[in-house]
């Protein structure tokens, strides 16, 4: 929840619809949002697959990202045993959309439902890395919105407590 409004800046990546995987969903995003006054990085990568929940947050993981401001989505997540990496891109123009902001509705959003996307999920035993799925899409949902944006934003999010 992000509020009265949509955070200044945030990007998005959602998808179900992956090829040769039937039993995958993502969700992936990010904000710029403001919390008692003091602004903050906020970042999640969500992943359902056979079954299982993999969650990525800034509690329980390190998520980082370099998000261009259209046409380039990479995030990564990485916590004790898992580690991940995703990479969206579009050719498309994207399609503006209104957001709520503080003064209501307006045209402050891009996005496209026809995004590629990578997802690589990895499994972390000590030193050792091993895959555990390597899934592509060309039906990815990725949006960027806020405060036009001029350049890339390449920032991270974790607690001081997580290792």
């Amino acid at each position: 929840n992000w509020g009265r409004a949509f955070p200044k800046k945030w990007f998005w990546l959602n998808c179900n619809s992956f090829t040769d995987q039937p039993d995958l969903a993502l969700t992936a995003g990010g904000g710029r949002r403001e919390v008692v006054g003091l602004a903050e990085a906020a970042a999640l990568i969500g992943i359902h697959y056979e079954g299982k929940f993999y969650e990525f947050v800034p509690w329980n993981s390190e998520v980082s990202w370099q998000i261009e401001p259209w046409g380039n989505w990479q995030m990564q997540g990485r916590n004790g045993e898992y580690e991940v990496e995703l990479t969206g891109t579009t050719d498309y123009p994207g399609t503006p959309l209104l957001a709520p902001t503080e003064q209501g509705l307006n045209l402050i959003c891009r996005d496209t439902m026809q995004g590629n996307l990578k997802l690589e999920l990895k499994q972390r035993r000590g030193d050792n890395v091993e895959p555990i799925l390597i899934a592509e899409s060309k039906l990815c949902g990725l949006e960027v919105g806020g405060i036009p944006w001029q350049k890339p934003w390449n920032s991270s999010a974790k607690l001081p407590w997580v290792l």
